[in-house]
């Protein structure tokens, strides 16, 4: 064939930019509930700026940590991963509850004795049973279990050393699981808002609460509760989820280096939670509140009556009532 008879390829421009330029990298968009800058909560952002930092350094995936609750309430943010509309959230065990109920097995009083106990458990078989769970009810996978401040405490204007010193109390607590349990002990329950818990505990609303300690400083409530008993009657934790839609799509690199990310998000989680605590329990001390340690016999004395009262609610509400020996099953196994 004669050069002449060749005909030209027609490549224009804009396709050989085509060809050469990359394809746009991914965005991760993590919606969080605290400001970017808030002390003694480092185990829940900076946990997140580490998957951040380590996505970004072995993938070509963008990671973007929207602060402040700016993209709606933690429920709503689970309904925006569930629709493939975020990719991640800082939700925890309360607002994962509101879509997969069975995951209030956890919740139970006096499950966990301590917690290494808890991590064991939700880092081995159950936990990874329960995750595979929540992704074929909700399309959530879950990457890992973080801790939300450790476990959650009572306090009062007055001492709690026993289950009777509950009695006439009023507290502020969220939930059956969380009420049963408090109304055993001669106590009422109040569902007082979060926002309103400080307000509530100055005017008389309310006489207690229970939240962790790192809680109890967050809002200052120090300055209207005399008295910190570290009763640890409930473990508080948050799943590590991720929107399966994004994670399924990714390629197989990329999602291992997204499970290596959360490994390293929950192992500084958890150092950086145990750390907070024992600041702010020298914080509340600092600031004239009488923190209670109790013994093992008196948190013993607290789990014979809220304990029984939780799994009479528990056998009734679970969908899958089974977890309960389950738990415990797990629970002695990493003893």
């Amino acid at each position: 064939m004669k050069l002449s008879t060749l005909k030209p390829i027609n490549i224009t421009a804009a396709a050989l930019f085509a060809l050469a330029a990359p394809a746009a990298a991914q965005t991760l968009t993590v919606g969080l509930s605290l400001p970017e800058t808030i002390e003694g909560f480092d185990f829940v952002n900076g946990m997140y700026r580490t998957f951040e930092e380590q996505v970004e350094a072995n993938t070509d995936i963008n990671v973007e940590l929207v602060y402040g609750g700016a993209l709606g309430a933690p429920n709503d943010r689970l309904a925006q991963m569930r629709r493939g509309l975020l990719e991640m959230t800082d939700a925890a065990d309360g607002n994962y509850a509101s879509i997969y109920p069975d995951v209030m097995v956890l919740n139970m009083p006096y499950l966990f004795p301590d917690e290494e106990t808890a991590w064991a458990v939700l880092d081995g078989p159950f936990g990874q049973s329960m995750a595979d769970a929540i992704l074929n009810e909700t399309g959530i996978r879950v990457l890992g279990w973080w801790e939300s401040g450790g476990f959650k405490h009572f306090s009062a204007n007055r001492s709690i050393e026993g289950p009777d010193d509950m009695k006439g109390l009023k507290l502020r607590v969220l939930g059956p699981l969380a009420t049963i349990p408090v109304e055993a002990m001669g106590a009422s329950a109040s569902p007082v808002a979060f926002g309103e818990l400080y307000t509530a505990l100055r005017t008389g609303v309310v006489d207690g609460q229970d939240n962790s300690v790192a809680i109890f400083n967050l809002i200052n409530l120090a300055e209207v509760q005399s008295h910190l008993s570290m009763t640890g009657h409930v473990y508080a934790f948050g799943p590590l989820g991720i929107s399966d839609d994004f994670f399924s799509g990714l390629p197989e690199a990329d999602q291992q280096a997204i499970r290596d990310a959360a490994d390293a998000a929950i192992a500084y989680n958890r150092e950086a939670s145990r750390a907070a605590e024992a600041e702010a329990i020298a914080a509340a001390e600092e600031n004239g509140v009488t923190v209670q340690r109790l013994t093992g016999e008196q948190r013993d004395a607290f789990k014979v009556v809220m304990q029984p009262a939780a799994l009479d609610w528990l056998r009734e509400n679970l969908d899958t009532p089974e977890l309960i020996e389950q738990a415990f099953g797990a629970v002695e196994g990493a003893r």
